[in-house]
């Protein structure tokens, strides 16, 4: 029997470390393409900008210390720890605030 005959067997862990570790490279290319284009916006909106970056960066944060804690949770074979869903669901939401402020910023940035 081959493994194509076998049904897949769905492992929700490896699925939620698979989603967070891409969610953390979306994360990190995001922080760049804010880096790159963070020239464009000029004046008091500067430390606007970086406060975005800042907010990104904690979704990167947060989205790696979550995948981390399913790694330690499967090496270790005891549960995740009660405190991982926070991380799980902070993730995107930061991500999305960070890049909505920063797009709010340079598509105002562009009127001008």
């Amino acid at each position: 029997m081959s493994d194509d005959d076998e049904p897949m067997a769905h492992d929700g862990q490896a699925i939620l470390y698979d989603y967070l570790k891409h969610l953390t490279t979306l994360c990190l290319f995001s922080l760049g393409g804010v880096a790159a284009l963070a020239d464009k916006v000029s004046g008091r909106q500067e430390i606007l900008v970086v406060m975005a970056m800042v907010v990104i960066g904690l979704a990167a944060f947060s989205s790696f210390i979550a995948s981390g804690m399913i790694v330690d949770a499967r090496y270790t074979r005891q549960p995740i720890k009660p405190h991982f869903e926070r991380y799980r669901h902070a993730a995107p939401l930061l991500l999305s605030v960070g890049l909505g402020m920063f797009m709010y910023l340079f598509f105002g940035s562009l009127r001008t």
